[in-house]
């Protein structure tokens, strides 16, 4: 498989996007999406799963991607934490552990983001906090992410 490297400048137009970060209750992606897809009238459609490499390892994060017709904007929603990857274990109790890999780490506490590149309405923030399946959300302040973490919020479509 082929890596690629790639370098970005500070002010590079790919990192001008908002960042909403989401708690939910709700375990699994695709009930969430659903909710989602049923509350806010979007129609979030699976995409594949975004892969990030550490420490020679690959972790994928699922993800999501709605077209909004009116903003003529994308919107995607992406896991926070990765699929577990279970590594072999040599002369342990257990043969085999779990890895899981936060996306960004500054921001460990969110399940989901939200990227988008348009203000959200104030009536999707008040419908937000409506539901219980969703415990907490905040607009994230990208300053606060470390640079690397946020190109792992650049989602690579082949």
């Amino acid at each position: 498989m082929k890596l690629y490297s790639l370098t970005w400048e500070d002010d590079d137009p790919i990192f001008d996007f908002k960042l909403l970060g989401i708690k939910t209750n709700v375990s699994k992606d695709y009930r969430f999406v659903f909710l989602l897809n049923e509350f806010f009238s979007f129609s979030f459609k699976r995409i594949r799963d975004h892969k990030i490499y550490k420490d020679e390892h690959e972790y994928s994060f699922s993800a999501y991607k709605f077209y909004d017709i009116k903003t003529k904007q994308n919107i995607e929603l992406i896991s926070n934490a990765s699929y577990p990857l279970f590594k072999e274990e040599k002369n342990e109790l257990f043969d085999h552990s779990e890895i899981i890999e936060i996306l960004v780490p500054e921001y460990k506490f969110f399940n989901y983001f939200l990227k988008y590149d348009f203000l959200l309405s104030e009536e999707f923030y008040v419908t937000l906090k409506k539901f219980n399946f969703i415990s907490n959300y905040e607009v994230v302040d990208l300053n606060r992410i470390k640079k690397n973490n946020l190109e792992n919020l650049i989602l690579i479509e082949e």
